[in-house]
């Protein structure tokens, strides 16, 4: 099954917090900022390594995105739209979240019902594909988040040990010399294969977003 290239992860493009740089790349692309969606990372953020090993029952070779195992999980965890699914095939089960128009090589964010934000990005409107998963905690008040299996937990240290028992696999960490700025002033985070996850939370260890984008795309 053929796909339209997924452009080299060696370089990631700072995106937010623009840039000069990245400014240009984008040609003045405006990209919604309450979930914080961009394409990709500044250098100091978890981009995968692009020389890793990618496994995975559904490759044959023939596939362009190849997620792990730990990566399926963790888009399942989401929602049930998976990374670099067509838009369209989801139909009315993502909705726009304010009225403006999805244009297609500067993105747009729709939501699920049950309130996941799910950045689109494409080629054209025939080809808008889910890219990256968002989480804000503010819309999720009262009731569980399903992503990483966080439930109810908001302090960070009981959200990261939920998270930790859903990926034992997979290594998280907070370092403070790691910090984009895509999900909160304190970030944890974890390379996957071939995405990534970043976990934010306030100066109060609470809970803000969680954020999974699928590989890079920009």
């Amino acid at each position: 099954m053929n796909r339209r290239p997924i452009l080299s992860i060696a370089a990631p493009i700072a995106l937010l917090g623009l840039s000069a740089g990245a400014a240009g790349a984008q040609q003045g692309a405006t990209l919604p900022t309450t979930a914080d969606t961009a394409g990709a990372f500044a250098d100091t953020a978890r981009a995968p390594d692009p020389t890793a090993s990618v496994t995975s029952a559904t490759c044959d070779g023939d596939v362009e995105y190849c997620p792990s195992g730990a990566q399926l999980r963790v888009d399942r965890s989401f929602s049930g739209y998976p990374i670099d699914s067509r838009a369209a095939d989801a139909g009315s089960g993502l909705r726009p979240i304010d009225d403006e128009p999805c244009i297609p090589d500067e993105g747009c964010e729709r939501r699920d019902a049950a309130g996941v934000r799910h950045f689109l990005y494409g080629d054209g409107a025939d080809d808008l594909r889910v890219m990256i998963k968002t989480v804000e905690a503010s819309e999720f008040e009262g009731r569980p988040i399903g992503a990483l299996d966080i439930g109810t937990a908001r302090d960070q240290s009981e959200v990261m040990a939920r998270v930790r028992r859903f990926l034992p696999d997979v290594a998280f960490d907070c370092d403070p010399s790691l910090v984009s700025g895509n999900v909160g002033p304190v970030e944890c985070g974890a390379t996957l294969n071939p995405g990534w996850v970043e976990i934010g939370f306030d100066h109060d260890g609470r809970l803000l977003r969680v954020r999974f984008d699928g590989y890079q795309f920009i």
